[in-house]
């Protein structure tokens, strides 16, 4: 077959011209905190893709958040918003407490979603909202940003690729020294405080997507703060092929990075939820490879795989599928057991 590269320009050229032609994926945020700016950052940095409308139970910080990022309509009702039929997603960036209920809220409105991490409490909530969307044949993702960073799929390639030999052990530590006052949302138990729905979620889901195996086993503790949430928290995971352990803390700075041995060599990642590079050594410890990738704002691929997905009909994404989402909850679900909370802290 005669090969023509003017005919694989044109080609290019009119996928780039159908791109540049469709609807422009419209965007709209439930909740106007810290977290809601990085999304419309990410958001202005995605072609074809705008925030429509934001909504807060507080008006005066829906209109100074939409005055800020020029978004033109702004509400202090979540129903009005989803009312809207031009929205294409709902980014849900309220606290974890809030999360079941605007889920579902958003599924009555038939609005595909991207639901900020940890996306709910408990196993049951996430199936609840897993069977609601496929019955209604919508999206829903958790924003774990992190799985999509070009570091962590660069260490996962070098993992399926056996550069490091047979998986052995592996660890993984992530905190910050945060916030004292007690009704700060990490230490509101109400709010849906606590280290491990803030950080450990990235510890766990960034371990299991890079291990690739089913957790056989788990077991936890904690040391508690003075409102009673997990501050500290150490959780072992014994897959079939390494044990894996992981802390998370909200009470201390500590040395955050995300370590993988094998019988031929080991991967570092400094700062793994966030980083922009990654470490392979040989078995004797010398340095074999190193990978680094500037990326901007991170949250810029989760934004991508939104409109990904929904534009191809798609409910879950492949990357952060359901069920890595379900095995975080029930995971949660037996560590607040263990600890004494019941289902969990909310």
């Amino acid at each position: 077959m005669y090969y023509n590269k003017k005919n694989d320009r044109f080609k290019q050229y009119i996928q780039r011209k159908e791109a540049l032609l469709m609807k422009q994926f419209q965007f709209g945020i439930l909740g106007a905190g810290d977290i809601a700016h990085k999304f419309c950052d990410a958001v202005r940095k995605v072609d074809g893709a705008c925030v429509a409308a934001v909504a807060s139970k507080d008006q005066r910080r829906a209109w100074h958040f939409a005055k800020r990022h020029k978004i033109e309509d702004f509400y202090d009702n979540y129903d009005q918003l989803l009312a809207r039929e031009d929205l294409d997603a709902i980014y849900i960036a309220t606290t974890h407490n809030f999360h079941y209920e605007n889920i579902m809220c958003c599924l009555e409105h038939n609005k595909p979603v991207l639901c900020e991490k940890s996306m709910v409490p408990t196993a049951a909530q996430a199936r609840e909202i897993f069977d609601c969307a496929k019955e209604k044949n919508l999206f829903v993702m958790e924003a774990m940003w992190s799985r999509f960073l070009p570091h962590i799929n660069q260490a996962r390639q070098w993992i399926q690729e056996g550069r490091i030999g047979h998986l052995e052990m592996a660890s993984c530590s992530i905190g910050f020294s945060g916030s004292r006052d007690p009704s700060h949302r990490i230490n509101a138990p109400a709010l849906g405080g606590g280290a491990a729905y803030d950080i450990g979620v990235y510890a766990i889901e960034l371990m299991t997507y890079l291990i690739d195996e089913p957790v056989l086993e788990m077991q936890s503790m904690l040391a508690r703060s003075e409102t009673g949430v997990d501050k500290v928290d150490n959780i072992t995971l014994r897959f079939p092929s390494c044990i894996a352990n992981l802390q998370a803390t909200t009470a201390a700075t500590i040395r955050q990075e995300l370590c993988i041995y094998g019988s031929e060599g080991y991967i570092r990642i400094p700062r793994a939820h966030c980083s922009h590079s990654c470490y392979l050594y040989h078995k004797n410890g010398l340095l074999a490879k190193q990978f680094h990738k500037n990326y901007g704002n991170g949250f810029v691929f989760e934004v991508r795989e939104t409109m990904r997905c929904i534009r191809a009909g798609k409910l879950e994404s492949s990357v952060v599928p359901h069920s890595a989402t379900l095995q975080c909850a029930e995971l949660f679900d037996r560590c607040f057991q263990d600890w004494g909370y019941g289902e969990s802290s909310i």
